[in-house]
């Protein structure tokens, strides 16, 4: 596998996982791309959320996470975090274990 294909299936599996992730009672407004950290193994993006308190106010600026196993597209961990609060997984991708 290419390093330019592991790339673009890294960017659509954390897309994926964006879109279906469960932010709680916090409402995406806005995101920015995606940045790669070390080798690609884990990458951010800044998101925007619309003020709880006062949803005529600014934005607030938080940010999601994906980190994959090494050399593959297979996410190893996601969340999100806005503030001190962290936005754990909810989304069950894979069927439990018996």
């Amino acid at each position: 596998m290419t390093t330019a294909t592991l790339i673009d299936m890294r960017r659509e599996a954390a897309d994926q996982k964006f879109q279906d992730f469960d932010f709680g009672s916090a409402q995406v407004e806005d995101m920015d791309g995606w940045e790669y950290e070390g080798n690609g193994d884990e990458m951010t993006r800044t998101v925007y959320f619309a003020s709880i308190d006062e949803p005529s106010a600014n934005t607030q600026r938080g940010h999601f996470t994906v980190r994959f196993l090494d050399g593959s597209a297979a996410i190893e961990e996601a969340y999100g975090a806005l503030g001190g609060a962290i936005f754990e997984d909810k989304v069950e991708t894979s069927p439990p274990r018996p």
